[in-house]
């Protein structure tokens, strides 16, 4: 409000203000002028006086008023507490004042736009002056302000007289206490007299007459009173009954002989189901009337007769008024008259189809108080009935204004008859319906207007039905004409009602688990998207409803820009979990055209997922062409924004800000392009995105990224190689890789210094080994970023009977099946670097291992395996099982338990238990297993050294209690495996140096067989021999004897590598020397005769 007053009227801002308890209302203090108190106040007083004409009083009358009025405030205030206070639907006047001063200010500011846009005629030629602008657009411009003036005016003067009676607010509502509680005892008392009235009345049904019991006396003992009157009426002779069946049948039969012979070429197509009964004609129009006619003469010239009149729809009277079923008999009388059943006919079907659109307009009218109100417009036309729904779906007037809907029943004249009318007849008048669709006619609308239950609201629900299936249909016929869901990547379906507009719906599959459902609401024509709660639909639901003026073409654009949202949305969601995030776009929009050569609009969505190099991404691009996920190399190692040393932008994690978020991205256009970039062979268009989901995606473009990293290095070493598609058991089957197959004669080259072998390495297996990936895996180190990789490498032996001995788990990442003949490789790895240096390390040890197998495989009557992995070989040796007893009945000698560590791949430690004999030579057996050819020799020479080992063992501790007397000692060197020195130290006389013996053994070969060549090997600073050498003579008579495998040479002994030759030969020179020693004689040899053996 302006301050100020206009002419003398007062302003409240000098008020004191008090409430008066009432809702708060504020009343007025009124204080008269001060120099007006010694004044009369007989006449109002204006423009300065007193506040208004209205106050009629003296200022002294108004002092005596004020001392009075706590008395009466008292008495008003202590009312019985029978008289409730009424305080509903009181309003507040500063409330009241308020919305009035801010609806003026409102209206004032649309109606200064409003004639802000009226054109006025400028000046002509350029003329100017003070002259008024008589024109008349200027004259509707100040009549249409002076117009908005008064009324404004209007307004605030019934505000000025509600503040005038405000003051009293608190005298009033009590005065509206004491007339709302007279009112109830008055309406009490009226109930009461009603009720008593009543009473009276009902009692009059219940009482009984008098009875007459004179006359009752009279009749009941005489059969007569003679004081009661005698009319002297004759009655009429009564029908029987079987005359009146005779009646009515006559009568019958005149009706059927009338209409089946004389007027049945004057009958109606419409009268053709009648029925003939009680002396009547009954006349049936499915759906309009049921007509009663009867005839009053025989003569068949003569008219029909109206007797009785019913409609035959719904919903329609039962009986008609008294007047209008005396008019309906005049009108159907005059008309059998003149132009007879047609006449007839006529007359009534018109009758009927007034009716039945004064009924539609009656039904449509209690829908636009209903539930239609404000959403259907009705129009009362000549015998006709306008429709117009849909009213609130687009504003009526200003830029956003759409096109109207409506529909117009109306009777058509039957000059182009409808199409169920039968060939052949006479055209009559129809209901007819005119569908205005978007301000368009409609031509063959489906939608009878006409029919045996009239209803406004089942015609306006079929209409608006064909409405809602009409747009739902072509976004439907729109959304099935792009790839996406004419190649069936998702589903879409539609479903229509004709009865219920609101249940016809259009279905989109946005993700795996969601669905987008569209409606139409029935009354207002607004879209309706499902499920509601979520943002971004209700957005896309909003635009539809007020901004789209194409529901179709904006419909479609909405439901993809939902669907990409909510994919995105749920692929960040969930993928956050899985390690994967969103990632600034690395390179500029031209080479995104790579990816999506498609003309429709793409969405892309770049990913990156934790523990990746920076060169590589996973782009989700979604279009109606189709979906589809890229792994993407860019060229640079790292992205553009990290190279120049800017930190890359924070990106808002809500999904509506997508948009925004893409825009900053690019704003620095990066210069980052595309090196490679591979599809994801992923079957489902719609996959889940479930942890599992994620899970074998990261495995999938992980696997990608170590196959290409594979490949890279094969062809860098120049390995043959081929990927082809294999069947992958570690993944899902909607995810494939093709496994890479390696030629396994490329991995293994030939040692360095080895012999050249009779076949190449690698000959036990197949020709190529085949690695399939396997998953990935968290970071191995936890300060590492960096994924772990696995693969799965199968080698298929060609003779699975060679490797009997392996069985099961061969290492914790290497497992041989026997059944099927496979070795299987786990490898892993970080991402990056390739599976194929440690695949060939891992093909050299099971390499060597295969030798070593081998060997064992052909010395197996001797050696033992009990465990064979690639970190450590364990197998006994012993006697051969075809050996018999040693002499004395002794039983074989144990077996011996070896260990061959094959952790370090550089070196091979062997590991012999206590007591071993081999514990002498471990170190060169160590070197024999390190050699090119050491895992094949190895068993051989266990086998063939094992009885010499042994047969020292025995004369070691043969001479332990020597050794312990000093009366000897005995040494024992081995110089390889095939040659060792024995020696002898015996003490000597006094004064003189000790004497020693050393004695060579070396393995030597004869004829395809092995010896053990046994001579006596002098030092170079031994002394010259003399003739009275101890050692000689205890040695001569072994070198000049045999035994049981072996036999001396005169200067030198041989024995068989077996545990009888060689263990009795070596006994037979321990107790020699041992006699010796303790100063005996030796025994003299079994079985010597004295003769000599000679061996060439």
């Amino acid at each position: 409000m302006e301050n100020g007053a206009q002419n003398g009227l007062r302003t409240n801002h000098d008020r004191d203000l008090k409430l008066n308890g009432i809702n708060g209302v504020s009343i007025v203090k009124r204080e008269p002028s001060p120099s007006k108190l010694g004044k009369s106040s007989g006449a109002a007083v204006v423009n300065g006086g007193y506040d208004t004409p209205m106050d009629a009083d003296p200022p002294n009358t108004q002092a005596q008023a004020a001392t009075s009025a706590p008395d009466q405030d008292s008495k008003m205030k202590n009312l019985p507490p029978e008289i409730a206070h009424i305080t509903q639907n009181f309003i507040p006047l500063p409330f009241i004042l308020h919305r009035l001063a801010q609806k003026s200010h409102n209206d004032l500011q649309a109606k200064i736009e409003e004639l802000a846009k009226i054109p006025i005629h400028g000046a002509v030629n350029g003329a100017t002056g003070t002259a008024e602008d008589n024109s008349e657009e200027n004259q509707n411009k100040k009549a249409n302000l002076l117009h908005f003036i008064q009324d404004m005016h209007s307004k605030w003067v019934k505000a000025l007289v509600i503040s005038e009676w405000s003051r009293k607010a608190s005298q009033v509502s009590r005065l509206i206490d004491l007339n709302v509680h007279i009112s109830e005892q008055v309406g009490k008392y009226d109930l009461g007299l009603d009720f008593m009235g009543r009473i009276k009345r009902d009692l009059y049904g219940a009482r009984l007459p008098d009875p007459d019991i004179k006359t009752a006396l009279q009749v009941l003992s005489t059969g007569q009173a003679p004081w009661m009157p005698e009319f002297g009426y004759i009655d009429p002779p009564p029908l029987t009954v079987a005359e009146q069946l005779k009646w009515v049948g006559e009568l019958n039969t005149l009706l059927s002989v009338r209409l089946n012979l004389e007027d049945h070429d004057k009958i109606p197509y419409q009268f053709r189901d009648y029925r003939i009964d009680s002396g009547r004609v009954t006349f049936k129009v499915k759906g309009e009337f049921e007509v009663d006619l009867t005839i009053a003469d025989e003569d068949f010239e003569k008219q029909f007769w109206f007797i009785n009149f019913r409609y035959n729809f719904s919903p329609a009277p039962q009986n008609l008024p008294e007047a209008l079923m005396s008019f309906v008999e005049m009108k159907v009388n005059e008309a059998l008259g003149t132009d007879g059943l047609r006449g007839c006919y006529e007359f009534l079907h018109e009758f009927v189809l007034t009716h039945k659109i004064n009924e539609l307009r009656r039904q449509a009218m209690v829908l636009s108080r209903g539930r239609w109100i404000e959403h259907i417009k009705i129009e009362r036309l000549n015998r006709a009935l306008s429709i117009q729904y849909w009213t609130t779906r687009f504003t009526a007037t200003g830029p956003n204004a759409g096109p109207k809907s409506w529909i117009i029943v109306g009777i058509n004249s039957a000059k182009t008859p409808p199409r169920n009318s039968p060939p052949g007849t006479r055209p009559t008048s129809y209901l007819a319906l005119r569908w205005f669709r978007d301000g368009k006619e409609i031509k063959d609308v489906d939608v009878l207007a006409d029919s045996e239950k009239i209803s406004a609201e089942v015609l306006l629900k079929r209409i608006i039905a064909k409405h809602v299936e009409h747009i739902l249909s072509s976004m439907y016929a729109k959304l099935l004409s792009k790839p996406r869901f004419e190649k069936r990547q998702a589903s879409v379906s539609l479903s229509i009602n004709s009865e219920e507009p609101s249940e016809s719906t259009l279905v989109i599959q946005l993700t795996h688990s969601q669905t987008l459902t569209l409606h139409m609401n029935m009354t207002t024509g607004l879209f309706n998207m499902q499920p509601a709660a979520r943002s971004l639909i209700s957005r896309g639901e909003v635009f539809l409803n007020q901004r789209c003026k194409n529901p179709i073409e904006d419909g479609v654009i909405q439901i993809e820009s939902i669907r990409w949202q909510s994919e995105f949305d749920e692929i960040i969601r969930r993928g956050k979990g899985s390690g994967w995030h969103m990632a600034r776009r690395p390179v500029n929009s031209d080479e995104v055209k790579r990816l999506h050569p498609s003309r429709e609009h793409c969405q892309t969505l770049w990913l990156k997922r934790e523990g990746w190099g920076p060169a590589w991404y996973l782009v989700v691009c979604l279009s109606l062409a189709g979906d589809t996920w890229w792994l993407v190399e860019v060229m640079d190692d790292t992205p553009p924004t990290e190279a120049k040393g800017n930190p890359p932008k924070p990106r808002s994690k809500a999904l509506n800000n997508q948009a925004n978020v893409r825009n900053s991205a690019i704003i620095e256009q990066p210069a980052a392009r595309i090196k490679t970039y591979n599809l994801l062979p992923i079957t489902s268009a719609n996959p889940e995105l479930s942890v599992t989901f994620f899970t074998d995606l990261s495995a999938l473009t992980t696997g990608m990224i170590a196959q290409i990293t594979d490949i890279t290095a094969l062809r860098k070493n120049k390995i043959q190689y081929a990927a082809k598609r294999a069947d992958n058991p570690y993944f899902s089957p909607r995810l494939k890789i093709p496994a890479l197959y390696v030629r396994l004669a490329s991995i293994l080259p030939p040692q360095s210094g080895e012999r050249k072998p009779k076949q190449p390495r690698g000959s036990w297996a197949e020709e190529f080994v085949q690695i399939v990936f396997r998953g990935v895996r968290g970071a191995a180190v936890p300060s590492s970023r960096r994924l772990e990789v696995s693969a799965d490498v199968k080698i298929v032996v060609n003779d699975k009977s060679k490797f009997a001995l392996i069985k099961g788990n061969v290492d914790h990442d290497v497992m041989y099946q026997p059944r099927t003949g496979q070795f299987r490789i786990q490898l892993r790895t970080e991402i990056g670097k390739s599976f194929i240096d440690p695949l060939t390390t891992r093909l050299k040890a099971i390499d060597r291992l295969v030798e070593f197998v081998a060997a064992m495989s052909s010395r197996a009557n001797t050696v033992k395996c009990e465990s064979v992995t690639l970190r450590k070989v364990v197998f006994t040796y012993g006697t051969p099982g075809t050996e018999q007893p040693a002499a004395g009945g002794q039983p074989n000698q144990p077996r011996w338990r070896v260990v061959l560590d094959l952790v370090r791949s550089e070196k091979v430690d062997i590991t012999l238990e206590k007591g071993n004999p081999h514990i002498r030579v471990q170190d060169m057996l160590e070197r024999l297993v390190n050699s090119p050819v050491g895992f094949e020799q190895l068993p051989y020479w266990l086998q063939v050294t094992l009885p010499l080992h042994r047969g020292l063992d025995s004369i070691e501790d043969s001479w332990a209690e020597v050794t312990a007397n000093n009366q000897g000692d005995l040494q024992i060197l081995p110089r390889a495996l095939d040659w060792l020195s024995v020696h002898f130290e015996l003490p000597g006389a006094p004064n003189k140096p000790p004497r020693k013996l050393c004695l060579s053994f070396k393995l030597k070969s004869r004829r395809g067989q092995l010896w053990w060549n046994m001579e006596r090997h002098r030092r170079p600073d031994e002394a010259p021999k003399n003739e009275e050498d101890p050692f000689d003579a205890v040695l001569q008579p072994i070198f000049e004897s045999r035994g049981d495998g072996w036999q001396g040479h005169g200067k030198s002994a041989v024995a068989h590598p077996n545990g009888k030759s060689i263990e009795g030969l070596l006994a037979k020179v321990s107790d020699a020397v041992k006699a010796l020693a303790t100063e005996s004689s030796p025994p003299a040899p079994a079985g010597s005769q004295g003769a000599a053996i000679v061996v060439d």
